[in-house]
């Protein structure tokens, strides 16, 4: 007996299997979170919400956004931003920015 269900082409990509970040997606979060000019913000994972994130992994997002943010083409200004991830939820802060 097989372990696993063979898919063609089509039900693979309808399945949402083939979806993963574009190159410079997580780059573009850290600039798009650095312009709002806000010390915090959060990324939701919950599976019911309707974010690009719903139901993915809070820590593979987060080592994604450290992966963005010490990488040599880095957006200015990513290396003040500070990323953890608790109870599928994804914490942001920008030390630069005062409380």
């Amino acid at each position: 007996m097989s372990v696993f269900e063979v898919m063609d082409r089509d039900a693979w990509v309808e399945s949402g299997a083939g979806q993963s970040a574009q190159k410079g997606e997580y780059a573009q979060i850290l600039t798009d979170f650095l312009a709002t000019g806000r010390r915090y913000a959060n990324i939701s994972t919950a599976a019911d919400g309707n974010g690009r994130f719903a139901g993915k992994s809070a820590s593979s997002i987060s080592t994604a956004l450290k992966g963005a943010r010490d990488s040599k083409n880095a957006p200015e200004g990513a290396d003040s931003i500070k990323v953890t991830s608790k109870s599928g939820v994804v914490f942001l802060e920008n030390t630069s920015v005062e409380e």
